[in-house]
């Protein structure tokens, strides 16, 4: 895509229809297989030596991303808290976050709820919000078509509404 750009939007498209597809029918199909009883994450739902090895490689794929997700946010909090050019402190301050990282997830004692929590706030600004408003920002309303328009303000609306009442629900569910 980045050879030719005209063909971006199209993989883009395909990508997300993909990956959403993907989660979609991974999510129907664990809700068929254990219907109300379901547990978050799923994986807690799986028993057996093929539910371990599961665990297992969900375990060593979050262990070998931690680094990349991290990446971004240390380069930031560490140019602002040290400024450029610092070596010495950084890695102090980077083993300071792994080890708070660590902390947190050991004193959340369900962290499924947490993921809720983290879903129905962040995420859903992240996925509806966001994306929408940029989508706005980014072109005059005379340059988009009216169902773009009023698209882009429904889903600011439907996740904005839906954000409030899922976080409100998960912050619940947490406390109690």
């Amino acid at each position: 895509s980045c050879q030719d750009p005209k063909w971006f939007p199209s993989l883009l498209k395909k990508t997300i229809l993909g990956i959403t597809s993907l989660m979609a029918v991974f999510g129907t199909f664990g809700y068929f297989a254990f219907g109300s009883a379901t547990e978050a994450p799923i994986t807690l739902n799986l028993n057996g030596t093929i539910a371990t090895i599961v665990k297992l490689s969900l375990c060593l794929g979050l262990y070998l991303t931690f680094p990349i997700m991290m990446f971004p946010v240390n380069d930031v909090m560490e140019d602002l808290i040290f400024g450029k050019g610092t070596t010495h402190p950084k890695k102090i301050f980077r083993t300071c976050v792994v080890f708070c990282s660590a902390v947190i997830a050991y004193l959340i004692p369900d962290f499924g709820k947490f993921l809720g929590l983290v879903g129905a706030s962040i995420c859903t600004i992240l996925g509806f919000i966001l994306p929408c408003f940029f989508h706005l920002k980014a072109f005059d309303r005379c340059e988009l078509q009216h169902w773009e328009w009023c698209l882009d303000i429904f889903l600011i609306g439907f996740g904005a509404a839906f954000g409030i009442f899922g976080t409100r629900d998960a912050f619940l569910n947490l406390m109690g």
